[in-house]
């Protein structure tokens, strides 16, 4: 019965990750093959197929009569934030930005607007981790009224002490390994439970813990490692097995926090729980590196070998957060930066493959995360990153195996640092250690503004601004009419030319109709499957006979999203439409993705549109 429970449990936990009905649907189908393989019993199996379609339906149902937007008027705030709050009105939820605004205050919103933000591969989107929270608005206006609540006049009184507030509340401006490592109070509360063990029963344990656990909860508002440490605990006290309270907590949390499936304060010590509870704790340093490259895209030194000490810290971080006394580690070793994607690749060929020789080796996952830091070097495909950086140009190409990294044009931004939190982190993301070249089409800010930045924070051998100066790469890469003369700074951009695997690529910069006229002069024919529109869409570039010219298979335009200039303008739009030329924008799709290998060309979004645009056959 615990088995059984056990494999239905964590069916519903990856289909309430997953969220999708095809998504949903797809894994339905296999988790019932591997529940028919590992207990061959028709009723489990019928049963997982009912329930499957249940949470399908309640899927589709949600997405076909989604929650009305919400109005102005009375919200009260439920979650605190660092730098902004969480505010419900009945079904309604809003964020709302504020440093001042406590748990249970009554806010006045004013204003709402769609809370959308940046849309990057291998980059955390703020955006969608709200949506997952079921908000979707963010509301202006004012706090009305502080609340007269127990939890909201004690949030106030220690709203000025950082120490208690990362102990209590999880809140800290600046993630850290403790909080990473599991919040404070459970951490706590382990320790204490592993000295009463000493001296008292199991249950005896629970009974002197539980009360003054669930107290804290009340009054702090019930973190999420906090809530599935009382669950299992409460259950523990029936009798149950320890698997089958495992079970039960974890689908009692769903029940409780569905938007919370994901979260790493729910992932992470539940699977390090469930690794004691089967006794396979030799597994839990892999599974813990496996989850923070997950979450964080990175590999703590300090983490991986010494969860166990950084508990205790974690613990005696609670404990000075009474006297103000904030626990900061200086001594941690680095983090070493691994993208996610071929670490999943790398462990499903390893777990398949111990499945089909079934011997234990659990030093192959060991040496597999060893060599994700240089999986780009790996890498046989060539790259081509429109990476959405709002109202701006900034694009990242990579050759095979990483032999080179050239980046073309760096938009700036009044309102953030675009290097700082866009341009940067992917790089590091993406393997990225050092730019062979940084072409700069034109000094306009949206194309040149992060240039400087850039240059500060990686490695860039030449940033080229004169079109005579050759690219630094063994492909053909070049700027096309370099001797031309130009009336305006937008005329004479660099126009960028580059082919790889049969596949012609045209980025022109902000040049308009008259550099297209001389083109189309100049040149009798040039090959071209991917041209970014000039200009940002404008009307000033792209001219009809410019499109019908060049013929591209695909136009990518780089807009942010609800600009005043009105980009990508319908007559551009209208053009492309009247010729069946597939067209993305990152206002629209966020990062646009290319990859070619031999002849294939793929393209993926942020938004998860995927296409095989070109084959072999096909060229």
């Amino acid at each position: 019965m615990a088995v059984t429970l056990f494999f239905l449990t964590i069916g519903i936990w990856i289909s309430c990750v997953l969220s999708d009905p095809w998504l949903v649907t797809g894994f339905a189908g296999l988790w019932g093959l591997v529940l028919w393989i590992r207990m061959k019993k028709p009723a489990v199996c019928i049963f997982w197929g009912v329930l499957s379609l249940t949470i399908v339906a309640g899927i589709l149902w949600n997405q076909a009569f989604p929650e009305p937007d919400p109005r102005p008027g009375l919200y009260q705030v439920y979650e605190v934030r660092a730098g902004y709050v969480l505010a419900a009105n009945g079904s309604s939820r809003i964020l709302y930005q504020d440093q001042e605004a406590n748990i249970h205050d009554e806010l006045y919103i004013e204003n709402l607007k769609p809370l959308t933000g940046l849309k990057n591969l291998h980059l955390f989107d703020f955006a969608d981790s709200m949506a997952a929270k079921g908000v979707r608005w963010r509301g202006t206006g004012y706090i009305r009224t502080a609340s007269d609540s127990l939890q909201g006049r004690l949030m106030r009184y220690v709203r000025n002490s950082p120490a208690k507030m990362a102990a209590f509340y999880g809140i800290r401006e600046k993630d850290s390994l403790l909080v990473k490592a599991g919040l404070p109070v459970v951490a706590f509360l382990m320790v204490f439970e592993n000295l009463l063990r000493r001296r008292m029963k199991p249950n005896a344990v629970h009974f002197c813990l539980l009360p003054p656990a669930i107290l804290w909860g009340w009054l702090f508002l019930w973190p999420a490692a906090l809530m599935r440490w009382v669950l299992f605990r409460l259950i523990r006290l029936s009798g149950l097995q320890p698997l089958a309270a495992w079970s039960l907590s974890v689908l009692l949390f769903l029940i409780l926090q569905p938007e919370k499936a994901a979260s790493f304060s729910l992932v992470f010590p539940a699977l390090l729980q469930l690794c004691s509870i089967t006794r396979r704790r030799s597994c839990t340093r892999y599974l813990m590196a496996l989850l923070q490259i997950l979450y964080f895209g990175s590999l703590s030194c300090t983490l991986f070998g010494g969860y166990s000490l950084l508990r205790l810290l974690s613990a005696a971080s609670f404990a000075l957060a009474f006297f103000d006394i904030s626990l900061e580690i200086e001594w941690m070793l680095p983090e070493i930066p691994i993208p996610a994607a071929p670490v999943l690749l790398v462990v499903a060929a390893i777990l398949l493959l111990r499945y089909m020789i079934m011997q234990k080796h659990p030093q192959l996952l060991l040496c597999s995360l060893l060599i994700m830091p240089v999986s780009p070097y790996l890498d046989p495909f060539f790259h081509v990153y429109m990476l959405d950086i709002g109202q701006g140009d900034c694009t990242l190409v990579v050759e095979p195996f990483c032999r080179s990294a050239v980046m073309i044009d760096a938009a700036g931004n009044l309102y953030r640092d675009n290097a700082e939190s866009v341009i940067l982190p992917f790089l590091e993301a993406a393997g990225i250690r050092k730019l062979d070249a940084l072409i700069v089409s034109h000094e306009d800010f949206d194309h040149a503004g992060a240039v400087e930045a850039v240059q500060d924070g990686i490695s860039v051998h030449t940033v080229i601004r004169d079109p005579t100066q050759p690219v630094p790469v063994e492909y053909p890469m070049l700027n096309l009419l370099p001797d031309r003369t130009s009336p305006d700074e937008n005329e004479g951009s660099l126009l960028t030319y580059f082919s790889y695997d049969g596949h012609g690529y045209f980025w022109p910069g902000d040049a308009g109709i008259l550099t297209e006229k001389l083109l189309m002069d100049t040149f009798a024919d040039l090959p071209v499957t991917v041209l970014k529109a000039g200009h940002h869409g404008s009307a000033s570039a792209s001219c009809p006979a410019f499109l019908e010219w060049l013929s591209p298979d695909l136009v990518l335009l780089s807009a942010g999203r609800n600009n005043r200039y009105g980009h990508p303008s319908p007559e551009v739009i209208t053009s492309l439409q009247s010729m069946n030329t597939a067209r993305f924008c990152t206002a629209e799709s966020g990062m646009i993705h290319l990859a070619s290998w031999h002849g294939f060309l793929f393209l993926e979004t942020a938004e998860g549109q995927v296409s095989c645009l070109s084959t072999p056959a096909g060229r």
